[in-house]
């Protein structure tokens, strides 16, 4: 008899890899429990693992299966995995967990997902080491351009990296590979545990890629070491991150609920993009696509009337953009993609009744506003089936699939809570329309630099927007009855946001002048 109850370990408290995963499941009549907010670390503070361990070890009685992060297991969270300075056993020792909970719960599903360890092209510190601030862009250049001339031999590649190995000090360069080799062992023995039947299934998201790059080198090696043991319907390596969990969770539920999976049909605004690679990652959107459906189970089909879901990807012109960024804003919206006929074929497909998502992939981190006002226009938002336009193309693509084969799940099984659906569906279009593609910048606008600011300060200028325009967004999609409230900074700053949306009768107080400091 099924409990309809999984246990979560994120890979860190943020609303995106913790409620968003919970969300989702309630769509499907499930539960996702997860373990109290506390313990799982702030930024480059790392999770109290003790505490973890023992609610892990307190939940199996209560659970169908386990979704873990093993970087929250191991390190303390997605950030403390890139600054740990754990030795190897110590790490290996917390891993060992997975053999326990197996041991003791051999019938309960075990679902890991270990990110491969970015590498960012840049001097900002905040989510990496100390040195990060001076020889970043050093370090990704090396790891690059290493990688490149192991697979191509490039003369210039070489000799870029004999240059930089001489530019970078002897112990950070020694530092920063260590830390990665450890990433890169813990990975092989998560496969190793995959092969012994300890794991159920394991995902190896790539954060942040490109091309060439040491942690490409890393996954090239896992992939063939997947191949050699033949735990290719076991084992998924794509671009992603934050979207894991929701994945990972909602494959669980499908196993578990033995529906039949559903198929999948991609339509795109433009063929262009279509073909072309997502920023911070290593292929073509359309093959984002299809690796976020096949880690779900599932496969793509030719034609709609085949298809079980319909999946609408806005993709951009010539090159995506990103938001939070502000790169490459004139490359998106270009004759090279068609967004109103894409949107009347979105149309029409709703009006025919199918279950429709939409996947706004044309900028990374944040909407596309020049589409979804037409797109509010033209189809009834409350029929969609799914939206996210959110960091990535890979935490986009992820969330829809997620969201439209709970909405499917929901069918089957007849449930009656289609409004948790239609809530999620507005939650992010409120997320990542109203407040990344639209209030974040507005703030960073004015304020210029927001690091001059108290994090009480930061939240009242991101307060004072968006509750303006998320309420006037409200009204103008007819939910006037839903308010916006808890406003929070999960990571105090603007890159992203927390709130929650509740009916106007169950109005809870708005924290526009404090913010509750995370303990350090």
């Amino acid at each position: 008899m099924l409990k309809r109850r999984i246990a979560l370990l994120p890979v860190d408290a943020r609303p995106v890899t913790s409620t968003l995963p919970q969300q989702l499941a309630n769509i499907g009549g499930w539960e996702v429990v997860l373990p109290p907010k506390d313990i799982l670390g702030f930024l480059k503070k790392p999770g109290d693992l003790d505490q973890v361990r023992q609610w892990l070890e307190d939940q199996g009685e209560e659970v169908d299966g386990f979704v873990l992060s093993t970087d929250m297991l191991c390190y303390g969270g997605l950030v403390p995995s890139r600054v740990n300075e754990d030795l190897l056993p110590t790490l290996l020792n917390r891993l060992n967990l997975l053999k326990t909970l197996k041991t003791k719960y051999p019938e309960k599903l075990l679902f890991t997902f270990s990110a491969t360890m970015r590498i960012s092209n840049n001097y900002v510190n905040e989510e990496e080491k100390e040195y990060w601030s001076t020889y970043g862009v050093e370090l990704y250049q090396y790891s690059f351009h290493s990688h490149k001339f192991a697979k191509t031999s490039d003369p210039e590649s070489g000799l870029l990296v004999t240059e930089l190995a001489q530019k970078i000090p002897p112990a950070i360069l020694q530092d920063y590979l260590s830390t990665r080799e450890k990433n890169f062992l813990i990975n092989r023995f998560l496969l190793q545990f995959v092969d012994e039947g300890v794991v159920d299934r394991l995902v190896f998201p790539q954060d942040d890629t490109s091309e060439y790059g040491l942690n490409i080198q890393e996954q090239e090696s896992l992939v063939q070491e997947v191949i050699e043991k033949r735990l290719f319907q076991k084992v998924s390596i794509y671009p992603g991150a934050d979207e894991v969990a929701c994945s990972l969770l909602t494959r669980m539920i499908l196993e578990l609920e033995n529906v039949k999976m559903p198929l999948f049909y991609p339509f795109y605004s433009g063929e262009t993009g279509a073909l072309i690679p997502a920023m911070y990652e290593d292929r073509p959107i359309a093959e984002s696509v299809k690796g976020q459906i096949f880690a779900l189970g599932c496969h793509t089909v030719e034609t709609s009337s085949e298809a079980d879901i319909i999946l609408a990807v806005n993709v951009p012109g010539k090159k995506q953009g990103d938001l939070a960024l502000q790169l490459f804003m004139n490359e998106v919206d270009t004759p090279h993609r068609n967004v109103g006929e894409w949107i009347s074929r979105l149309r029409y497909y709703v009006q025919q009744g199918a279950m429709v998502g939409i996947a706004d992939v044309a900028y990374a981190n944040g909407s596309d506003s020049s589409m979804v006002p037409q797109m509010l226009d033209t189809v009834e938002v409350l029929s969609l089936s799914g939206y996210a336009g959110w960091n990535t193309a890979g935490n986009t693509i992820g969330t829809v699939v997620s969201q439209t084969a709970m909405h499917y799940l929901q069918k089957v099984k007849k449930l009656e809570n289609h409004t948790l659906l239609t809530n999620q569906v507005i939650h992010r279009l409120v997320e990542d329309y109203v407040y990344q593609a639209v209030v974040r910048q507005k703030v960073r606008d004015e304020i210029v630099d927001e690091s001059r600011l108290s994090a009480d300060e930061l939240l009242v200028k991101v307060n004072e927007c968006f509750l303006e325009e998320g309420q006037r967004f409200l009204d103008r999609i007819h939910v006037s009855e839903l308010t916006i409230s808890n406003v929070h900074l999960p990571w105090n700053r603007t890159f992203e946001i927390g709130f929650e949306l509740i009916p106007h009768n169950q109005k809870r107080v708005i924290h526009n002048t404090t913010l509750k400091k995370e303990t350090t």
